[in-house]
């Protein structure tokens, strides 16, 4: 997987790149928190299982990045390593999150991300290749 930030004036643009839509969810998942925090400091403490599910897969994919924005912002969690499992079918994703209670002493803090934008996203996929681009309004 490559996660790789695009210029764009004032936002983050973030591109990810793997062999699947698994791993490219999964490396859009960590591409957001990277923007805000080291995840390589994170200490795998506690762990919990969410399943996401959306009516496409942009939306599926928006609803991922805003419930870990959310557990972050609103319950402090910092999320270390991330495990996915989508079903493109029944549009839903299971993942196992990893990580502790954030501490910006000890994980430090990058950059404020306000919201997670649908406005330039693309998801690409053809056998053995996927492509995502989103938007992170900072």
């Amino acid at each position: 997987m490559k996660i790789k930030e695009l210029e764009y004036m004032g936002d983050a643009y973030l591109e990810i790149r793997g062999k699947d839509l698994n791993e490219c969810f999964q490396g859009a998942a960590i591409g957001l928190l990277n923007l805000i925090y080291n995840v390589k400091k994170v200490e795998l403490k506690e762990e919990f299982e969410v399943t996401i599910e959306g009516y496409d897969l942009k939306n599926l994919l928006y609803k991922w990045l805003e419930f870990l924005l959310i557990k972050l912002t609103a319950e402090r969690f910092a999320p270390g390593k991330i495990e996915t499992n989508l079903d493109e079918t029944k549009l839903s994703l299971r993942s196992k999150v990893m990580g502790e209670t954030y501490s910006p002493k000890k994980h430090g803090f990058k950059r404020e991300v306000k919201a997670i934008t649908y406005h330039l996203m693309e998801i690409n996929k053809d056998k053995g290749n996927c492509l995502i681009r989103y938007l992170v309004d900072l």
